[in-house]
């Protein structure tokens, strides 16, 4: 990826004079910055700009590290031919008219993947907009110069965006409204060959980076997507397009994309330390906050210094929206600010300002109420109000940061006021590295996702290797010979190869016929379960074939009769011992096209898809993976001794869900699994149905046939 980054020469195929045009732009934004050879390359040509122009690349004299293509679709075969003959290793198509396209588009992207294959040649795009690199002033894109008129900000912030337009046109608004600075700025397109996750690899090493922000309407290699994160400590923002039904037609013919489970695909990134945004600027000034305030404690005991009652109260009610904490101020705290107040005030926390400003001025009374705060041992945030553009220029808040570092806390602005003075304090905040806020709800937003964050998460990459488990797989292997025929097992195969990998099931028997069904209630004694079990049914209950506490012979015998027009002949009964719990969970795998093998753990039973309150994790699992997966569902406390029930045994728990996620990964041929329910009683999870889904065009893996 250097080489795309730090080229020391760069070919720009289809330079051109002519006004307006995208080749004449690419030249013109080179010329911004760039401090490297410049070669335009059009064969209508023999000087651009003052420079000399070449017919093709193999005609350039020098060396070559990049070429940028800007040709119409169907040339740029052609010149990745050239580029071939010449050398060069690295093209940056920012043609349009490929597979975003449709069929024809995406053959001729095809042709390009191979020409690029045989030569060795790395290609970013096509049908995008290519980088923009601000501290360099290193611009390798067509924008239009107009967007960067106003100046470049340089930042810490990396972009990796897959709309090409929409990351020249974002770039504008955070410079000019938005005032956030940016490292570098990288337009993607269709990614046939570099990807986010080349890009992500690389800007994770970048010393000019302290955050990364992702626009991306498709997650193709997710699985090591969920990896680099898992091993960043730099904070990652993730911005999906394309979860709708809408939003994913939307991204099918604007750049070839699928989109895939968003709950999946949520839960993995949540799981893996990445922040989801909902929107564009949040997505940066989420990014931005990270990068600035990345060692926020999690309890986040905020202290709020505003010029208003009104808004101090509302920033109350959103910080415990989000689970942060106002502050409770010490003694000390309080007597040192009731000098700044008059004596009919009694200082509290929101710490409101403005009876203070009669006695101090406006300045003196931030500043006063700003020293007692900070030296508060239990305030980890200040979050201070401000009305810009009414007083001169707040020379403090240099001072004020530099307090705020020595006494390790954060501080975040929220500030409204006059135009131009809300824009010359922004100016000075960011060059501060202190985050600027123009709504309330945004800055508390940011808050939470900074408290959230965790720097340090290098364990989690390590994956556990199933091939390390228990000799209980043989079993598993053998079962799974037999059945590899069936590609939908019904309850009790499923139940029969949860239990040979050690994940607890109920106690059942299977019968052919009514009479042995009443004779294996016998066995397993009253009360029982009774259910009847067809071929490619998997919703029993919706069907009448499920027939809870049967207390009695003559109880069993009716539930028998309503059911036996289903089952007989077609399939058979299963008799369970009946187990009552206090809640129910629901647990299984998933081998998802993107992201691989995957575990699922949620609120289970006849509830699960109306709640849909689930988490998912790479499989395999390691037992804290689990047990944070555990910790990481919204109905925790049902868990967790609520009014009085007995706590789950999350061990326990944690113990199936790695042993699921094991079986699954061991065993390629398993597409899905699940445990709807896992019935909870006394804190002891037992599954009490179960199946098993094999992949269409499964065969016994080699894998699982050594084993056996």
């Amino acid at each position: 990826m250097k080489t795309f980054f730090q080229p020391q020469s760069v070919a720009v195929i289809g330079a051109s004079e002519r006004k307006h045009s995208l080749g004449s732009q690419l030249i013109t934004n080179l010329l911004y910055g760039y401090k490297g050879n410049i070669y335009p390359v059009n064969p209508n040509y023999s000087e651009i700009r003052g420079m000399t122009c070449y017919p093709s690349v193999e005609a350039v004299p020098g060396q070559v590290d990049l070429a940028v293509v800007i040709v119409p679709a169907p040339a740029v075969p052609e010149a990745l031919e050239d580029c071939a003959r010449k050398g060069v290793r690295r093209v940056m198509i920012e043609s349009a008219g490929f597979a975003e396209t449709g069929e024809e588009g995406a053959i001729l992207q095809e042709r390009c993947k191979e020409i690029a294959r045989k030569a060795g040649i790395r290609i970013w795009g096509p049908n995008c907009m290519g980088l923009v690199d601000i501290p360099r002033r290193q611009l390798l894109t067509f924008m239009h110069p107009r967007v960067y008129e106003d100046g470049l900000i340089p930042g810490r912030i990396s972009l990796i965006v897959q709309s090409g337009m929409l990351s020249a046109g974002f770039l504008a608004d955070l410079m000019s409204e938005r005032l956030i600075g940016v490292s570098k700025a990288c337009s993607i397109g269709n990614k046939c060959d570099v990807d986010e996750c080349d890009i992500l690899e690389y800007l994770l090493e970048d010393d000019e980076t302290d955050a990364v922000a992702l626009y991306l309407e498709s997650i193709p290699r997710g699985r090591l997507f969920v990896e680099l994160a898992c091993s960043s400590t730099k904070p990652i923002v993730v911005l999906k397009g394309g979860k709708s039904d809408a939003g994913a037609r939307a991204a099918l013919s604007h750049t070839s994309s699928l989109a895939g489970n968003s709950a999946l695909l949520n839960s993995l990134l949540e799981g893996a330390g990445v922040t989801l945004a909902h929107d564009f600027q949040q997505m940066m000034e989420l990014a931005r906050d990270l990068s600035m305030i990345p060692d926020t404690p999690p309890q986040c005991r905020t202290a709020i210094m505003t010029f208003s009652g009104g808004s101090g109260i509302l920033a109350c009610d959103l910080l415990e929206e989000k689970g942060l904490e106002v502050a409770e101020f010490t003694p000390e705290t309080k007597e040192k600010l009731s000098k700044v107040f008059p004596d009919w005030l009694p200082p509290s926390n929101p710490v409101d300002l403005f009876p203070a400003f009669a006695l101090k001025g406006p300045l003196g009374a931030y500043l006063s109420a700003f020293e007692c705060v900070v030296s508060d041992p239990g305030v980890d945030v200040i979050f201070m109000h401000y009305f810009a553009g009414l007083y001169r220029n707040f020379e403090g808040i240099k001072e004020m940061k530099e307090q705020a570092d020595r006494a390790g806390k954060q501080l975040v602005l929220w500030v409204i006021g006059r135009r131009e003075g809300v824009g010359t304090f922004r100016r000075e905040a960011e060059k501060h590295r202190i985050p600027v806020h123009g709504e309330l709800s945004r800055a508390v937003e940011c808050l939470a996702a900074a408290a959230r964050f965790k720097p340090e998460r290098e364990g989690l990459s390590e994956r556990p290797d199933p091939r390390s488990t228990p000799d209980f797989f043989t079993e598993a292997a053998r079962l799974l010979e037999k059945r590899k025929t069936n590609r939908l097992w019904d309850e009790y195969d499923s139940k029969r190869l949860l239990e040979r990998c050690a994940i607890p099931v109920v106690d059942e028997l299977s019968a052919g016929t009514p009479e042995e069904a009443k004779k294996a209630a016998q066995t397993l004694g009253y009360p029982v379960v009774l259910k009847g079990l067809v071929p490619g049914e998997v919703h029993k209950t919706e069907f009448g074939l499920v027939h809870l506490n049967i207390q009695s012979p003559e109880d069993l015998g009716k539930a028998l009769a309503r059911i036996e027009r289903r089952v007989g002949g077609v399939g058979y009964y299963l008799v369970q011992r009946y187990r009552p719990g206090e809640y129910e969970l629901i647990a299984g795998f998933i081998r998802d096209r993107q992201f691989g093998p995957c575990v699922m753990f949620g609120i289970g039973g006849i509830f699960s898809e109306l709640q849909k309150d689930v988490v998912f994790a790479r499989a395999p699992l390691t037992r804290e993976e689990a047990r944070s997966m555990i910790g990481r569902i919204r109905g925790v406390k049902l868990l967790r001794g609520f009014r009085g029930m007995a706590p789950l045994d999350e061990e326990a728990m944690a113990g199936i869900l790695v042993n699921l996620g094991n079986l699954g990964a061991f065993f390629p041929d398993i597409e899905q699994i699940d445990i709807n329910p896992l019935v909870v009683a006394g804190g002891v999870p037992l599954a009490v149905d179960a199946s098993v889904i094999l992949g269409r065009d499964s065969v016994l893996s080699e894998r699982a046939t050594c084993v056996s």
